[in-house]
């Protein structure tokens, strides 16, 4: 066995058991670590441990490791309420007390801007956050019979395919965990077949969806349950198959970042979703145009519009792309653009014909610091100026982390 921090390390092989202590996390939730002048990641680490591990990959540029023992213990280290944490794969940062989970979140946009997007952020990313514990309002719950016809029932265990058996998940609402016991008690309710259960909360009902997770059969899957929430005044409805922001402790203080005192008479809202931000703007808009390539979400974002008697949004159901090359020109120049597009990011092209629009104000709602970090950085070369950033832990206890990057363009 070798003694961490050595500079004259040998290259690591699988197998190795070797001692290194861990700098800080990096996105994707590992810890990261150096051997000699190898990188080396390490799941369920916390910052400032030392740890001995066991080499499991070996590869060009870095290595991996798995914890053998803890030989002194990090301070920012708890012990993770969750009894499946380290065999699930639906949480990776349980056994962080919750404040270094948001320190780290921060970085992890921070330091996503400075080596992606070239951009020194030097100011404070404020995380915002609500309870960690009992918020989320959808789930996929995957589902497994094995050769004596036994209902498997749970998440996937961390980097395999196997059913990690899960019958109270603390991240779950209330009345979902509910559900995924009554799976556990009554697995007849899972039709033969079945590979997955959406599981999926409304203010007044709760969905259980059993699904094959085939592409081909969202819009059949969707319309077998139409959920409803109450935020900031606005009543919305969505589908189970339809994108719909998950954390149902936090979604509205989300949309008060975003829409906040913004006004005008025209804002273009890209990646419009069921209409979450758009029937808030029009509130504050004398019109909003909604964009969304979703069939599934621009149907449920046009009867949300119906059903909250606002005459002031228009509903495209276009690509975002096809909409700023071929429709974007019937509008004047909008006051304001908000963005919030899926993991990808919105891409070069779609930045490029942004920016042709020349909107003074552009708010980013990204749920990928590195997208948005490549996207940032392409928007600041188009002129515009990153005023402020803002995180926020829409999922606890993992690595997720949606950032929300307000700018605007200097007036010539």
């Amino acid at each position: 066995m070798t003694a961490f921090g050595e500079q004259l390390a040998p290259a690591l092989t699988l197998g190795d058991v070797v001692e290194v202590q861990i700098e800080k996390l990096v996105y994707g939730g590992e810890g990261l670590a150096r051997y000699g002048k190898q990188t080396v990641f390490v799941p369920l680490a916390a910052p400032g441990a030392r740890l001995r591990i066991r080499i499991t990959q070996c590869e060009r540029n870095f290595a991996r490791g798995v914890i053998e023992k803890i030989l002194e213990p990090s301070s920012l280290r708890r012990q993770p309420p969750c009894p499946h944490f380290g065999q699930c794969g639906g949480c990776q940062l349980q056994h962080l007390e919750l404040a270094a989970q948001h320190a780290a979140k921060a970085e992890f946009v921070r330091e996503s801007l400075r080596r992606l997007g070239q951009i020194e952020w030097t100011h404070e990313i404020p995380v915002r956050a609500a309870d960690e514990f009992g918020y989320r309002s959808r789930a996929e719950i995957k589902v497994r019979r094995d050769v004596h016809d036994k209902v498997h029932i749970g998440y996937y265990q961390s980097g395999t395919r196997e059913i990690c058996e899960v019958r109270d998940c603390a991240i779950l609402l209330p009345s979902l965990n509910r559900e995924l016991q009554r799976l556990h008690d009554e697995p007849a309710l899972i039709p033969y077949g079945a590979t997955r259960v959406h599981l999926t909360a409304g203010d007044d009902a709760t969905f259980i969806t059993p699904a094959t997770g085939e592409d081909a059969k969202a819009q059949e899957i969707d319309a077998q349950g139409t959920a409803q929430q109450n935020i900031a005044g606005m009543r919305y409805e969505f589908g189970v198959r339809s994108f719909f922001q998950g954390n149902r402790l936090l979604v509205e203080s989300l949309v008060e970042e975003v829409v906040g005192n913004t006004s005008g008479d025209l804002v273009i809202d890209l990646y419009a979703g069921v209409g979450l931000f758009a029937l808030q703007l029009a509130q504050r808009f004398a019109q909003v145009v909604a964009v969304e390539g979703s069939k599934l979400s621009a149907a449920h974002g046009l009867a949300n519009v119906k059903a909250n008697n606002i005459a002031n949004v228009h509903f495209d159901g276009l690509s975002v792309e096809a909409w700023l090359k071929h429709k974007s020109a019937e509008w004047p120049r909008p006051d304001l653009v908000i963005l919030d597009p899926p993991r990808a990011g919105a891409g070069l092209t779609v930045i490029e014909r942004l920016a042709a629009l020349d909107a003074p104000q552009l708010i980013y709602v990204s749920c990928d610091p590195a997208t948005l970090a490549r996207d940032l950085k392409a928007l600041l070369s188009y002129g515009y100026h990153l005023d402020a950033v803002t995180a926020f832990d829409l999922f606890p206890q993992t690595f997720h982390v949606e950032t929300i990057a307000k700018l605007s363009k200097p007036t010539v």
